[in-house]
């Protein structure tokens, strides 16, 4: 059984991480505005420009919830002079190593209640405290999502733009296409831009 040490641990950093997300919601909205007005690009090549942009894509790293993203032109090539790096500031902070801390806790609980239990039940327990994990990761993953989307779609009111966006964690092969929340696969994106990949070299 997962202990309430574990339980209650998990809750705070769920508190902590919702918390972070209401607050920075306006410097995040403020940042992916100035993006949706051509700023934090970096243009070194005069032939290539804001205007040319037909996607703006962003991925976010399972980890730490850190967020990047890059234009795509007409012909699926990159615009600007590098990836645009989302400053921590705009991001809920998360650098928590929760599997490490639960199996911890799970360990002392099972080291004081050695010869009393079984070693059935003490997989089963820790087959559980996992799965409380991997629902704790997927709700703050979820909740994440949703937060980053409407941070974006009063972005895009604000600046009047229509530039179609794409939102997904890194090392995927579909993303959630922020106008219409729904889940498009990354080759099914190539094709409706006319792109030879979505992936380009």
């Amino acid at each position: 059984m997962l202990t309430t040490q574990a339980e209650q641990l998990m809750q705070q950093y769920r508190t902590q991480f919702m918390q972070d997300c209401s607050e920075r919601a306006p410097k995040l909205t403020a940042f992916i505005q100035e993006i949706l007005q051509g700023r934090h690009l970096g243009f070194s090549d005069e032939n290539k420009s804001f205007d040319q942009a037909v996607a703006l894509i962003m991925e976010y790293e399972y980890q730490d919830f850190s967020v990047y993203g890059w234009l795509r032109n007409q012909n699926g090539g990159y615009l600007g002079d590098g990836i645009i790096n989302f400053p921590k500031e705009c991001l809920p902070k998360f650098d928590a190593d929760v599997e490490d801390e639960i199996y911890g806790l799970e360990q002392d609980e099972n080291e004081e209640d050695e010869e009393d239990e079984e070693d059935e039940e003490d997989e089963e327990d820790e087959e559980e405290a996992w799965d409380a994990v991997d629902d704790f990761y997927s709700g703050l993953h979820e909740y994440f999502s949703h937060w980053f989307a409407n941070c974006f779609r009063t972005a895009a009111q604000n600046t009047a733009s229509t530039l179609p966006a794409y939102f997904s964690v890194h090392d995927t092969n579909s993303y959630t296409n922020l106008a219409t929340m729904q889940e498009e696969l990354c080759d099914d994106i190539a094709e409706k831009f006319g792109w030879t990949s979505f992936w380009q070299d």
